[in-house]
């Protein structure tokens, strides 16, 4: 397999599937693949930016139909023996699979999210409303779907979407070498970035309704302790309103880290003292595999976790996990943990020794491996 290029398709490079190509295109060059990314560019900027060594080619993306031109030269500029498509998405999927049926190339799909759920999922019925000139859009998202026998392999991040769409299982990791604790001075971390007075919960993912952020803060509220604050990270452009309203409504409880790129994130994950996941209990979010407690398992730090999806099974018991939509379950755990922090630490060392056993990059590129030997 060394020397082999594979080129995988990003549908949108501002923070659209981007964090799990990396992670893919990295254990590819473990492998000993030439890797390199495309895709297109709908926001300001690439989000996060990608790690040294992966190479990006891109362009902007506009709506239909100005963007079958663009996706045309795109397909142009793809040149890998084997294409590796993120989501079933037009501007990934769409393209690579018209590369691949031209030039009769191999094709891999990577599904990460049920797309469909977003829409309602088995019950979504086509209607006119929304812009079909943009191209997420359920309907092509639907027609995709349909066509994913046709590919030569398909790999998932979770058993939900396994069970859906069968192909190999390969659920989020990270490079437990880089996300290791013991490279951070965490307390010297803090100091200098003027924390050193608080108690710092965190969540690094992206921040929407469904994912519970606002259950966190109203469990400070409740809590009403000055010295915690809940550290919320970078965020690509389409999160902006977001958190303009959760500034707006719980300010005081806050702190935000700049746009961080993929190979930062853990020096950021150290200033943590507890990592914070609490999504809501729906079909979006039981198809997931969550990577933001992935990172805090390869980080030993505690996790808060709401019981949704597979976040227990990867958890095991070394996490510490509440109801879903509970903010008063999630202000007496955030106690808890404090009360006997060196507790919680032991049981975040007990996540790390799981992540390295089952959420490594080990495990990443032996998967990978298997389902490349079936092409």
């Amino acid at each position: 397999m060394n020397g082999r290029k594979i080129s995988i398709i990003i549908p949108d490079l501002s923070g659209y599937g981007t964090t799990r190509a990396y992670t893919i295109g990295e254990g590819l060059k473990r492998l000993g693949f030439q890797v390199k990314l495309y895709g297109f560019l709908f926001g300001k900027k690439i989000y996060p930016i990608p790690p040294y060594g992966l190479p990006v080619t891109y362009f902007y993306g506009k709506p239909f139909p100005s963007l079958i031109k663009t996706m045309w030269d795109l397909m142009g500029e793809i040149d890998g023996d084997i294409i590796y498509v993120i989501k079933p998405q037009m501007t990934s999927f769409g393209v690579g699979y018209l590369k691949a049926w031209r030039e009769k190339k191999p094709i891999i799909v990577d599904l990460d999210d049920w797309e469909m759920a977003e829409w309602g999922g088995d019950d979504w019925q086509f209607n006119f409303q929304g812009n079909l000139r943009k191209p997420g859009h359920p309907i092509y998202v639907k027609f995709l779907e349909r066509i994913l026998d046709k590919v030569n392999a398909i790999t998932v991040s979770s058993r939900y979407l396994q069970y859906r769409y069968g192909g190999t299982y390969l659920p989020n990791v990270r490079d437990t070498d880089a996300f290791n604790p013991s490279n951070y001075d965490s307390e010297k971390l803090r100091e200098e970035n003027g924390l050193s007075n608080y108690r710092l919960l965190m969540f690094t993912g992206t921040a929407k309704p469904s994912q519970g952020i606002e259950d966190v803060l109203t469990a400070l509220e409740i809590l009403n302790n000055p010295q915690l604050k809940l550290v919320l990270v970078g965020g690509n452009c389409h999160q902006e309103s977001y958190y303009q309203q959760l500034w707006e409504r719980w300010g005081r409880w806050i702190v935000t880290i700049k746009p961080q790129a993929f190979d930062e994130m853990a020096r950021v994950i150290s200033l943590s003292h507890i990592i914070v996941f609490t999504p809501h209990d729906s079909i979006i979010n039981q198809a997931k595999c969550p990577l933001e407690v992935i990172e805090g398992m390869a980080m030993a730090k505690p996790i808060l976790a709401s019981a949704v999806g597979e976040t227990p099974a990867i958890l095991g018991n070394t996490g510490f996990l509440v109801s879903p939509q509970s903010p008063e379950a999630i202000a007496k755990t955030i106690n808890e943990i404090l009360a006997d922090y060196e507790s919680a630490l032991k049981r975040g060392e007990l996540a790390r020794q799981r992540c390295l056993q089952h959420y490594s990059m080990v495990n990443l590129t032996k998967n990978l491996e298997t389902v490349l030997r079936l092409i």
